[in-house]
């Protein structure tokens, strides 16, 4: 995966449709180091003892049924994600999903996708769940119509939450990897599994208490203190305070991981300077013709919307198809918040492909999971959710 997404962008170098800086730029770029620093804050809940301990306390309440550990994980990564990064919860919960499921005697790759998945639908329950919602909120106040309130988006979240986890209990649960197909000397050296790791009170409190700061500074977002510098001063302290070694840290870092991210917004941005992105979605606007079916135009602003958070990343979408829908939207008399909702629920679906989302992008590796992995349970889910919101929007957001 990593040497396609580079590939792709090189070849788009090629083409002359970005900049050949523009292929390396991401390395540099607020996404690459919040998912870096978020692989060194997971690790260390390892390294300090703290994900074993919390295993153990876990699997009292959810036993060693794939259910009960697979219902226990998608709410808490729903109800977290509700107000903190997708990236920084799935992060915090895989070393976490990785030990209860190796002391549960259950497969870690089956555990992972369920619970990167609730961390995006959970995005939908509130306004700041996701950058894009922040961003489609923006931009309705720069068009100058109504904005979404900050519990607005949970009319249609709730409902979208509730179906993906009972999708992955029922039917879902069909589509995951068969067997285990995790990447055991990964998960060695990432859980420190392949050497003596003694728990510290002392260094497991001060590993507990940066991850709540951390969280909690994520949840404010200010712009003083962006996510990706306080993820970044949370890996320098652990580091700095013994809580994971320096080395360790290096190794929790998984490069393909990061030439992945590198890769796809490389290709994520051709979508948009190269004009592909609104051309899709102008040529599909065009076909309704001049006074189309309001239920239609939704429909097929979710799925186009869909679509291009699946190879775009959910920020970048949404930049860019919310400035052009929702003029049209205007054009043909439809409300606009029914639109923007959609918009954000479309955006926070990146379910086809490995990547996606950086929440996607993290269990990659520590699961071994290819893109058939991700299509096949994505699939479903992405079905599931475009029947919910067709159901709900209308109902709270008369078009």
């Amino acid at each position: 995966a990593a040497l396609v997404a580079m590939l792709g962008g090189s070849v788009l170098v090629l083409c002359g449709i970005i900049d050949p800086a523009e292929l390396f730029s991401a390395f540099s770029g607020s996404t690459i180091v919040l998912v870096a620093a978020m692989m060194v804050v997971g690790s260390a809940l390892f390294h300090t003892g703290i994900a074993a301990k919390m295993a153990d306390v876990l699997v009292k309440f959810t036993g060693t049924s794939e259910n009960g550990i697979m219902i226990a994980f998608m709410l808490v990564a729903t109800i977290i994600s509700a107000v903190c990064s997708g990236v920084a919860v799935v992060a915090m919960l895989l070393p976490i999903v990785i030990s209860v499921s190796q002391r549960a005697g259950v497969s870690v790759s089956r555990q992972l996708i369920p619970m990167s998945f609730a961390a995006s639908f959970g995005c939908n329950l509130t306004l700041m769940g996701a950058a894009s919602n922040v961003v489609v909120n923006g931009a309705l106040e720069d068009l100058g119509v109504p904005t979404m309130t900050f519990f607005e988006l949970g009319k249609v979240g709730i409902p979208v939450s509730i179906a993906g986890i009972v999708f992955f209990l029922t039917i879902g649960k069909r589509f995951l990897t068969p067997g285990d197909t995790s990447d055991r000397e990964y998960l060695a050296e990432y859980t420190g599994s392949n050497k003596a790791v003694e728990f510290n009170a002392v260094k497991a409190g001060l590993c507990l208490v940066i991850l709540a700061v951390l969280l909690v500074a994520m949840a404010i977002d200010s712009d003083s203190f962006p996510m990706y510098l306080v993820a970044a001063f949370a890996a320098f302290v652990l580091v700095l305070t013994g809580c994971i070694s320096q080395s360790d840290a290096y190794k929790s870092i998984d490069l393909s991981t990061l030439f992945i991210v590198a890769g796809m917004s490389a290709v994520s941005t051709s979508m948009s300077k190269s004009g592909a992105g609104a051309l899709i979605a102008d040529t599909a606007v065009n076909l309704l013709g001049e006074h189309p079916n309001k239920l239609l135009v939704l429909f097929i602003i979710l799925v186009l919307v869909t679509l291009l958070t699946n190879a775009m990343m959910n920020t970048s979408c949404a930049m860019l198809v919310t400035p052009l829908f929702i003029p049209i939207v205007q054009a043909f008399g439809m409300n606009t918040t029914a639109v923007a909702i959609a918009i954000c629920v479309a955006a926070s679906a990146p379910f086809l492909t490995p990547v996606g989302s950086g929440t996607n992008t993290l269990i990659v590796r520590p699961g071994n999971l290819k893109f058939m992995d991700f299509f096949r349970p994505g699939l479903g889910l992405t079905v599931v959710i475009l029947i919910v919101s067709m159901i709900f929007i209308p109902i709270f957001w008369p078009l």
